[in-house]
């Protein structure tokens, strides 16, 4: 039968192969168009699969502070700044503190 054309999804894939990172992003992508509350435990899973990836770490900050919920940021921020060597995680958190605390006059 030539031609034919398994689709396998990305859960599926991660199963069989949990660092299949072209199926962690199509995951990613998808949620990232869902409410933080709702993807959580996928990101939860994300960085725990991958805790030395910067870029998954900032995708995760940047959902909770699409939703405003800076005590989770901070939370986050704590997991992971000093662990994970990543610039632009970094430029996230200068920009994060800037913007949240540069209006305090003790900043």
């Amino acid at each position: 039968m030539a031609g034919v054309v398994t689709i396998i999804s990305p859960e599926k894939r991660i199963e069989l192969n949990s660092y299949d990172v072209d199926a962690w992003n199509l995951l990613l992508r998808e949620a990232q168009t869902k409410p933080i509350d709702h993807v959580r435990d996928f990101y939860e899973k994300l960085v725990t699969q991958f805790p030395n990836a910067g870029r998954y770490w900032k995708a995760f900050i940047e959902h909770e502070l699409r939703g405003k919920y800076f005590e989770n940021v901070e939370k986050l921020f704590q997991r992971c700044l000093i662990k994970v060597l990543n610039i632009d995680l970094w430029k996230c958190y200068v920009f994060y503190v800037r913007e949240t605390k540069g209006h305090l006059p003790s900043f």
